[in-house]
């Protein structure tokens, strides 16, 4: 069913639901009136009231024991048990109104009598269905709602007596089974009331509404069971009292509220938080009786006995449930231990379990940057050799072609052939001026010159190249050496290399600084600036960023990124001052198979072992002009 349909259902439901509402009061309202009135005769008025206290409690049943059959609805074992209460009331109630209309019985000789038996049986089924209400589930609760519900009846009788009762039954000439009964009609009923008011004070949601007409009803019962002691009592009851409209009523309401719980499905309760004035509500009656106690005092009166019966059962409660309540605690304070205790075993586990994997994450992370130092190393040492040879070999022969083109020249008289050995000679000085800078890119004499040296140089270059203006701040108490040095200078070169490329025509710093463990370099421009990925990693696409971090971490160092749009760029990282990890032993010119997988593991191309250049690395001197000769004719 849609959301729309089963909305206008309820609606509908709700709409003849409180119309019940209203005709019940209605009809309650007229019965007061004519009851006190008496339009009609005494013999009619009676008939009326005793016929309509009769229908209502039965009625109560039969609805009840609906409810009780629908699987749909909630507390189906509490209306089972508030229906016989109902159909127990109902029955003492038939016979007392067929003895009294039918037979013609006066009121004084069917108190007490037989429709007692009835009228008594009906507290206990009350109390035993009020206790099986949803907001006392567990064996537990229902204990303490039973002693919450003494002490309240306990205190409640004691102010009672204390102000009402004890003059009344004391002037009273009925006999001790009619004071009795007279008693314990309105106790049983306050007893219900309490235990109903406890039960409202833990609930919430729709699922409330049936439980608010019941303690409507409830409520309505005893204040016509009351009234009925107090009257029966005093000698002063009449046939037809319009309190007695309290009793038809209350049953009425009880109906509907079960009628109510018939449309509404389980599941719609809801718990409420006991807060403070609730787990106080059952001493309230204890406070009121103390209260009482304080004033007799006062006054010089004395206890009676019933006061003293009275006082001594709410002391009896009192201690049944501080007993109760510290073998709870101690319950509670047991499984909280165990519960402790095995708590501290899972983490004692899961520590152990973490540790073992902490510990191979280091060990892994210290052989990845053991990896990444090793390929650093290579690409260093790669690159030397590869500068080498272009000195050595290619370099000097560029150098003996534009000796020889110079000497063909000079015995050249023809002008045509002059020019193109000119442009041929001027080709071969371009080449070599791109060899000696493919030298410089490839092997930069950091250790020979210095790293603040080269630096300088480079950033004067780039100065020159007019892409920015270049400031070098600060400097290092030492120099940096090999490996370190070498690093510092390629990061910085790359962070320069970037902001040529996004930061042209603008202002770049670079400050040297040293820290307590080793060295740190800032780089910084006044560009346009970027968002920067969370990873601090490059974007795909590009390898700058990933291979300055990769490069500080090889050296156990870091490396950071920062930079906003409009706020330029900077570039942090530090080395140390040697080496945190060293290069595994084996780092030989050929990379092996770990190594292999590690670089293909970075997303970097791993080089080809048949590349021209890195053969030449491994032939001697003679082989390489000979390869030299060979690629020429190809």
């Amino acid at each position: 069913m849609s959301e729309h349909p089963r909305a206008a259902t309820r609606e509908a439901h709700d709409r003849r639901f409180w119309w019940l509402v209203a005709a019940a009061v209605g009809f309650a309202a007229c019965s007061a009136a004519w009851l006190a009135t008496h339009p009609g005769s005494e013999r009619s008025s009676i008939a009326l009231d005793e016929i309509s206290e009769t229908v209502a409690p039965l009625v109560a049943a039969a609805i009840c024991f609906l409810v009780a059959r629908n699987p749909r609805a909630m507390a189906r074992t509490a209306w089972v048990l508030i229906g016989l209460s109902a159909l127990s009331w109902g029955l003492g109630q038939a016979d007392w109104t067929f003895r009294e209309v039918f037979l013609g019985e006066s009121q004084a000789s069917l108190f007490p009598s037989w429709p007692d038996v009835g009228y008594v049986t009906a507290i206990p089924f009350g109390i035993a269905g009020l206790i099986a209400l949803p907001a006392f589930r567990g064996g537990g609760r229902r204990i303490s709602l039973l002693l919450d519900g003494l002490l309240m009846v306990g205190g409640a009788l004691f102010v009672s007596w204390a102000t009402v009762l004890e003059p009344i039954y004391a002037s009273s000439s009925a006999g001790v089974v009619q004071q009795v009964l007279s008693l314990v009609y309105p106790l049983g009923d306050v007893f219900m009331g309490t235990v109903m008011i406890l039960a409202l004070s833990r609930m919430g949601g729709r699922g409330r509404q049936p439980f608010i007409f019941l303690g409507l009803g409830i409520l309505l019962t005893t204040v016509a069971d009351s009234t009925f002691a107090y009257l029966t009592t005093v000698q002063n009851f009449d046939a037809s009292n319009p309190a007695d409209v309290g009793w038809t009523l209350g049953y009425l309401l009880i109906a509907l509220g079960a009628l109510r719980a018939m449309t509404t499905p389980k599941g719609e309760e809801r718990p409420v938080k006991q807060t403070r004035w609730r787990m106080a509500l059952p001493y309230a009656p204890m406070a009121a009786a103390g209260l009482v106690v304080a004033v007799d005092s006062l006054r010089g009166v004395r206890l009676d006995a019933f006061m003293l019966w009275d006082s001594l059962g709410i002391v009896c409660v009192v201690l049944v449930r501080q007993y109760l309540l510290v073998r709870d605690t101690r319950s509670l304070g047991l499984q909280l231990q165990e519960q402790n205790r095995q708590l501290d075993h899972l983490v004692e586990e899961r520590t152990r379990e973490l540790d073992h994997s902490l510990e191979g994450l280091r060990e892994a992370n210290d052989r990845r940057k053991g990896l990444l130092l090793r390929l650093v190393t290579l690409q260093d040492e790669e690159r030397r050799r590869l500068s080498v040879i272009i000195h050595d070999d290619m370099l000097q022969w560029m150098t003996v072609g534009h000796t020889r083109l110079q000497l063909a020249q000079r015995g050249i008289t023809d002008a045509k052939l002059g020019a193109s050995l000119e442009r041929a000679d001027d080709a071969v000085q371009a080449s070599i001026s791109r060899m000696r800078m493919l030298m410089t890119e490839l092997h930069p004499q950091v250790v020979e010159r210095g790293f603040t040296t080269a630096l300088e140089q480079y950033l004067e270059q780039v100065e020159r190249d007019g892409d920015l203006r270049c400031t070098l701040e600060g400097g290092f108490a030492e120099e940096p050496s090999g490996t370190v040095a070498t690093t510092l200078y390629r990061i910085t070169c790359e962070a320069v290399v970037n902001a040529r490329k996004h930061a042209t025509e603008s202002a770049l710093t670079v400050t040297l600084s040293d820290t307590r463990d080793g060295y740190a370099v800032c780089v910084r421009d006044d560009g346009p600036g970027f968002v920067p990925e969370g990873t601090g990693y490059s974007p795909t696409g590009h390898v700058g960023l990933s291979a300055m971090r990769e490069r500080a971490e090889a050296l156990g160092g870091s490396w950071s990124l920062h930079s906003r749009p409009g706020e330029g760029t900077r570039v942090e990282f530090c080395l140390p001052h040697a080496p945190a990890i060293s290069a595994p032993p084996g780092s030989g010119a050929v990379l092996d198979e770990e190594l292999l997988a590690a670089v293909a593991g970075l997303g970097v191309e791993v080089p080809n072992p048949t590349h021209p250049l890195t053969v030449l690395t491994q032939l001697p001197l003679a082989s390489q002009v000979d390869a030299i000769e060979a690629e020429a004719l190809v």
